[in-house]
């Protein structure tokens, strides 16, 4: 559909000094959208010049308006020289692109140079008119809402979910051209990130043709990444959840972020039943009166739009909505059944199976046609067909939190790709039926499932218990036969129900469900394992790296079960497992949400062993059994377990008898595969390192932190005070992992020092990410949401005693005190 562009550049503010012998710029700003340019005059003399100009106009065409974006450059007009750059704005216009969503927007918005960062800002008006056009064999797909949050937004409701959606583009970097080796910094700099607009405007508008092919209007969950493959290009690539939203008219324009979002009852979802035709998308409403035609850049509420949205009931009753359906083939029959949000609307599912991850290690150079995406796609359908006959083995239909990342460095690329397995309500009938016809190749083959090894039915052994009490242990129940394990697990009778089975542990990459009841709350845990490796090159470095992830895996995985056992819980939520290669070091980093369900069973202590039968190594043993113990209980009272009978009652029939040595006789069978998480061996420096680790002090009083969007258990939230980045520069050339967990904690302590006039806050979100050099430096990022706590009389804050910090860095103050 044709479209027109209007444009109006009103003025900026606090410009750079650009003329050296007035202290002062003359200043005009050029504006540009693909191959049309256009000038306003010169402002001369002034820092904050104003131009109030008319409408700057552009006729293009709808396709073009979503890959390229609009940019504004503004300069410093020189009479007999080049005129100097002082910053420029791009500005996405996907956002104006929807039917009935805003078709203007207007601001400040900061002026950004590559070579010296923010110099000042300028106000834009934006305005974009589009023409209807029915035609079919469009190549653009306006309409598509891209929403990047892990749930369904606050202001819709969700008719349908249609599955996974997927999207990759190629294309050359412009830092290994040719050209690059006679321009200047600031030009290839400019150039790279002109193609980063442009590809993702391209990448979203493929993925929305998808969605539309599907009859969907939105894609939820959208997850964008960047893959620098040095020589080989640039390959973005994009995945998601097509779904068909809804818009919500009677949503009031300001919420109460402590308390948890239900649908409002005038709107309930689609029907529980299954249709053998897919039936047309419902097209949104038109906006009521009170909904403004334009987007305020400026407004600061925007940024915490939907940051503490939840989609269960806040009360004590399971809400009785219908899961939305999903529309087009049964699950079953999707080439992969995968979603990638974290929250999901009450009873869409029906039980968890636990995390799913696949890794791969390919090599660039073998790449036949480096400008082609076929390559890479052949990549990631093997990964995704991996993770898909991991889902399968465990009883499960579908993979929910699901994500895609990278590991790049020189010519190896680590593919990964992780989930949690579950077990989805996609409509009565096919429930009934446990028709598990999975397609188990990249051919589409079909595979009966064995009839013994098949999903339990959903109602499997809960009559007779109330609404409440299914919707809290039922998510917990295990998804695969207890007769035929897929893989050594211990099995205990749930607490709540007394009827069905559940695991003794839950790893899980979603958020925690609001259906499934829990005991306390929770906090965040974390394992790092930093591994050397041999210099190499080609298939040799490969096979190395790809030799070394087992055991990385291994040992995170480890780490954060003998963490859980001493924090007292038996569940984590929003995990997330990161491999990062270097030139010979390899580091592996672990992050989640411990928490204590009520349906699964208290963790059993943490045994720990020795060889050294004299009398001081017995002695030892004992004192270090006592401090387990001890350290147990404390986080037991600190995070309000101590109140759960089946706690107290678990450890004092399982406790170990304190200083027993365990003889060769009672070893874990490491060379049968079957190595116990639990034990820690004494005579072992890895696990000594680690017990040291076990009892390092946690956060300063009046702070919490999570992975989640939010921190499970009896923990209010008031309001949002700001959302963190810090970045570490680390020499990793001493690789170890005590040096790495000390670079990561002191960054934790930093941060809680900034904010400590904030107390009590919530560091919510919590994620770290990591790139390696080929000089062995490390740059370490922590993004994280600081989230005010309300004070309870009835919950005082509790926490490790605040240590001393002398850190020479600003004070965040609280912007809504200053107000």
């Amino acid at each position: 559909m044709p479209g027109k562009l209007k444009v109006r550049i009103l003025a900026a503010r606090d410009l750079p000094v650009m003329d050296r012998a007035s202290d002062l710029a003359d200043a005009f700003v050029e504006v540009r959208f693909g191959q049309d340019l256009e000038k306003t005059e010169v402002f001369r003399k002034s820092l904050n010049p104003e131009w109030n100009t008319d409408w700057f106009k552009f006729e293009v065409d709808d396709e073009e308006l979503q890959d390229e974006p609009l940019q504004i450059r503004v300069l410093d007009y020189d009479t007999y020289s080049a005129h100097d750059t002082i910053g420029k704005v791009y500005i996405d216009l996907n956002s104006l692109l929807w039917k009935d969503g805003v078709s203007e927007i207007s601001g400040w918005m900061p002026i950004f140079d590559t070579m010296h960062g923010i110099r000042g800002e300028i106000n834009v008006m934006v305005r974009v008119e589009l023409i209807e056009d029915a035609n079919q064999f469009r190549q653009s797909s306006c309409g598509v809402h891209f929403f990047s949050s892990t749930r369904v937004p606050s202001c819709y409701a969700v008719q349908a979910i249609h599955g996974f959606v997927e999207e990759l583009v190629v294309n050359n970097d412009p830092e290994y051209q040719w050209i690059d080796m006679i321009r200047t910094p600031r030009a290839s700099n400019e150039a790279r990130q002109r193609l980063f607009s442009k590809l993702s405007g391209e990448l979203q508008r493929k993925i929305g043709l998808k969605v539309l092919e599907v009859e969907g209007n939105a894609v939820i969950g959208y997850w964008q990444c960047f893959d620098m493959e040095g020589e080989s290009g640039v390959v973005v690539r994009g995945i998601g959840t097509a779904a068909t939203l809804k818009k919500n008219t009677a949503v009031s324009p300001v919420k109460d972020p402590t308390k948890e979002e239900t649908v409002a009852p005038d709107e309930p979802l689609d029907s529980h039943q299954s249709s053998a035709s897919p039936q047309p998308p419902k097209q949104p409403p038109s906006p009521s009166k009170q909904t403004p035609s334009r987007l305020q850049l400026s407004d600061p509420d925007l940024s915490t739009v939907g940051l503490l949205a939840s989609s269960g009931g806040s009360s004590g009753q399971a809400p009785k909505i219908i899961p939305p359906k999903i529309l087009g083939p049964k699950i079953a029959m999707m080439e992969y059944p995968f979603f990638t949000i974290k929250t999901f609307p009450p009873n869409f599912l029906a039980k968890i199976g636990g995390a799913v991850t696949a890794r791969s290690v390919k090599l660039l150079d073998r790449i036949h046609n480096p400008d082609e995406p076929e390559t890479r796609d052949m990549w990631w359908s093997e990964i995704r067909t991996e993770i898909r006959s991991h889902a399968a083995a465990m009883g499960c239909n579908a993979v929910v939190g699901y994500k895609e990342r990278t590991s790049i460095f020189d010519e190896i690329c680590l593919l990964s790709a992780t989930g949690t397995a579950a077990v989805v309500n996609v409509g009565l009938r096919e429930a009934q039926s446990h028709q598990a016809i999975l397609t188990a190749s990249l051919e589409r083959v079909e595979l009966q499932k064995d009839p013994m090894a098949t999903t339990p039915p959903l109602n499997d052994s809960l009559e007779g218990m109330t609404a409440t009490e299914v919707s809290q242990c039922r998510l917990c129940h295990i998804p695969y036969n207890d007769a035929a394990l897929p893989f050594p697990v211990t099995l205990a009778t749930c607490l709540l129900c007394r009827k069905s089975k559940v695991p003794d542990v839950l790893f899980m990459t979603i958020e925690p469900p609001s259906e499934l009841g829990y005991t306390g709350r929770g906090c965040c845990i974390q394992a790092r394992i930093c591994k050397t490796k041999k210099k190499a090159q080609g298939e040799i470095n490969a096979a190395a790296i790809s030799d070394a992830l087992p055991f990385i895996e291994f040992e995170l995985h480890r780490q954060l079960m003998n963490r859980l056992k001493v924090k007292g819980m038996n569940a984590l939520f929003g995990m997330r497992v990161t491999v990062t290669v270097g030139e010979n070091v390899l580091v592996g980093n672990a992050i989640a949400t411990a928490v204590y369900i009520t349906a699964m069973p208290p963790p059993t202590p943490l045994k720990i062993t020795s060889k050294d039968t004299s009398e001081s190594g017995e002695r030892h043993l004992k004192e270090l059994q006592q401090r387990f113990v001890d350290v147990t209980a404390r986080n037991r009272e600190i995070y309000d377990l101590a109140s759960h009978p089946q706690i107290n009652i678990s450890l004092e029939s399982e406790s170990p008898t304190h200083g027993a040595i365990v003889d060769e006789t009672n070893e874990p069978q490491l060379s049968s595969g079957h190595t116990e998480t639990f034990v820690i061996e004494l005579d072992d420096t890895e696990d000594r390192q680690n017990i040291a680790d076990l009892f390092e002090p946690g956060l300063p009083q009046g702070f919490y932190s999570c992975s989640t969007d939010k921190l499970p258990g009896n923990v209010e939230l008031a309001h949002h005070l700001q959302t963190v980045t810090m970045m570490r520069r680390q020499n990793l050339s001493d690789a170890s992992t005590k040096n790495l967990n000390n670079t990561f904690s002191e960054m934790v302590q930093s941060l809680c020092f900034k904010l400590r006039s904030n107390t009590p806050c919530c560091l919510c979100r919590l994620s770290w990410d990591m790139f390696l050099t080929d000089d062995n430096i490390a740059y370490i990022w922590l993004t994280t949401s600081a989230l005010r706590v309300k004070e309870s009389e009835t919950s005082p804050l509790a926490g490790s005693p605040e240590p001393e910090m002398m850190f020479p860095m600003e004070e965040v103050t609280d912007i809504s005190k200053e107000g």
